[in-house]
């Protein structure tokens, strides 16, 4: 039989029930206190037997966030009473909170629903087994305050079009896009205006910014609303396309928009004519990046503006390899000077007049590429061109040839009055050192001036400023020779050669190779005789072949002459056995 508790006891286990109710009440009163007087929402969702979550209480924050009295869905389960939740990840995580323990939060939850749309950050969390709370904050005018800051950080602030940023990163999306969907089509197209330069330097740079304000509206009014236009560079633009049926319809576009820029801006009452070279990147040729994608396009436009401006190209693969081919001769040239792989060749250049003599050489510089071998000018200059190498090597090209025909003079006699012909690039000519160099060049290889004569295109020629003039006039003095290379090509006017220090004209071979096929072409050379006749010069003709357009070139009044007929370009040593041969006596007889 069980003692009974002594009376002391008793009363102790009562004081201690006492307690621990007021404890229990306190924290009750503490929770309540705490849910009433949170500025978060707070909604309480209990799991019952057959996994549903009812909705079991809410503080007045929460009607106040949520523009509602949430006491009349008390009871309800949670996808009846708060409907934008369904298609989310909240219910599942709730199930698991109460159930677990674990707590979950998202910065960032988009709710919808008939009575209420809104950004909402959510602190979810157990307060019991079973029982979980749910703490929320309206987060919508945060959002909307970053998606104008982010709106602002990806938008041109000229043009109110997207930036480099934004359509790199709708480049990205769209990738992604293709990767999942078979029947997904994008296309990049990059537009650069056409000497916009001229534009600002020429109106000044608010007409300039007027222009590419009105261009940005033509580009979009040109597309879809859902395609993207972004002005990328000063004058350069990309519209990206996407969901369309066929391929044809970037090409469409393309069309619409040279349309579009077709038409004269007006500016301050004049009108200017803009053009545009556009280059075009479908994106059934898969980049691995944004960067790549938009690479692609830009290699397109610039080879549709390197073939003479306002025409469109499409990128290819082969197109791809030939600009990785450039840029490995590119970074090859640095070093290329220095090993000594590039060399001379020389053609002769042989007077065929009265006095018949070998009048003297073309310096012709060549490429012995290590890995590819012989490399052509053809393929090289324009590369040393663009990238400004050009006048060293134009440099080493004009000390290497008067080197030798220095050695020459010194051991042939007839040599004395023979001339060096040597490509002047018109990079070379506007550097502040252009003179001092020749100088040192011709000290060093002890040249006489009147042995060099220094050949200069024609549209070089007609681009030149009078710093340029005056400095070919100095050679001028000094002795040294000029010749218009390619003569025929290019525009000069007649009043402007009048001003150059020019000895010779130089017939391109395009009008040789002309000659037998018709009498207009005859003419044109005719005339190309007789005016540097007039103007006192001499004619080369350069490419030669055969008999009958020696023949051709020598009735119509022509001396001078080179090509294949006579000689191919010689290396050093066979040039020099030419020299050996070709004698005065050789050629007279």
């Amino acid at each position: 039989m069980a003692a009974k508790p002594t009376p002391k006891a008793a009363e102790t286990s009562t004081v201690t029930d006492r307690t621990t109710k007021r404890t229990i009440n306190g924290a009750e009163r503490r929770y309540q206190n705490l849910l009433h007087s949170s500025p978060m929402g707070i909604h309480l969702f209990r799991l019952d037997g057959d996994g549903r979550l009812i909705f079991t209480g809410s503080n007045p924050a929460a009607d106040t966030l949520m523009h509602t009295d949430n006491s009349r869905l008390l009871g309800l389960p949670m996808e009846e009473a708060f409907s934008g939740l369904k298609n989310t990840e909240v219910p599942e995580r709730i199930r698991e909170i109460c159930a677990g323990g674990a707590a979950w939060r998202t910065d960032h939850l988009e709710y919808r629903s008939l009575d209420i749309a809104g950004a909402f950050e959510m602190h979810c969390f157990q307060v019991e087994p079973g029982l979980c709370a749910c703490m929320f904050q309206d987060r919508s005018e945060h959002k909307l305050m970053e998606s104008r800051l982010r709106h602002l950080t990806q938008q041109d602030p000229l043009t109110g079009i997207a930036n480099r940023p934004m359509c790199l990163e709708r480049i990205g999306i769209a990738l992604q896009r293709a990767k999942r969907r078979a029947d997904y089509r994008h296309a990049i197209i990059y537009i650069d205006l056409d000497r916009f330069k001229n534009i600002n330097d020429t109106q000044g740079h608010h007409a300039g910014d007027a222009v590419l304000v009105e261009t940005a509206k033509r580009l979009r009014a040109s597309v879809r609303e859902l395609d993207t236009v972004a002005r990328i560079g000063s004058d350069e633009f990309v519209v990206l396309m996407e969901e369309f049926d066929s391929y044809k319809r970037p090409i469409q576009a393309v069309k619409r928009i040279r349309q579009a820029l077709a038409a004269p801006f007006l500016l301050e009452n004049e009108e200017i004519t803009v053009t545009a070279s556009i280059g075009l990147a479908l994106g059934q040729d898969l980049a691995s990046s944004a960067e790549e994608a938009l690479r692609n396009a830009n290699l397109a436009m610039h080879h549709a503006k390197a073939l003479g401006r306002n025409r469109i190209k499409s990128f290819t693969q082969s197109l791809l390899r030939q600009t990785l081919n450039v840029v490995r001769l590119e970074n090859d040239m640095d070093r290329a000077i220095a090993r000594g792989e590039f060399f001379l060749e020389f053609q002769p250049i042989l007077q065929l007049g009265k006095n018949r003599q070998l009048f003297g050489f073309e310096a012709l510089a060549r490429w012995r590429h290590p890995d590819r071998g012989l490399i052509m000018p053809g393929e090289f200059i324009p590369i040393a061109e663009d990238s400004g190498k050009v006048v060293e090597l134009g440099y080493w090209a004009l000390r290497e040839a008067s080197r030798i025909l220095t050695k020459w003079r010194e051991r042939y006699p007839h040599m004395q009055d023979a001339m060096m012909s040597v490509n002047l690039s018109p990079q070379q000519v506007p550097k502040t050192d252009f003179l001092p160099r020749m100088r040192e060049i011709l000290n060093e290889t002890r040249l006489p001036a009147r042995n060099l004569k220094l050949e200069v295109t024609e549209t070089a020629l007609m681009q030149s400023g009078t710093s340029v003039l005056s400095k070919l006039h100095e050679l001028r003095d000094m002795g040294v020779s000029f010749s218009v290379d390619d003569f025929g090509t290019g525009y000069s006017s007649l009043s402007y050669l009048t001003r150059l220090p020019l000895d010779h004209l130089k017939i391109d071979l395009s009008f040789v190779r002309m000659l037998e096929t018709g009498k207009d072409n005859l003419e044109i050379v005719r005339a190309i005789i007789q005016l540097a006749t007039s103007l006192r010069m001499d004619v080369v003709a350069e490419g030669v072949e055969n008999a009958n357009q020696h023949g051709i070139l020598t009735d119509l009044g022509c001396e001078y002459f080179q090509g294949y007929l006579f000689s191919r370009p010689l290396s050093e040593e066979r040039a020099e056995a030419f020299v050996q041969t070709f004698t005065s006596e050789a050629i007279t007889s």
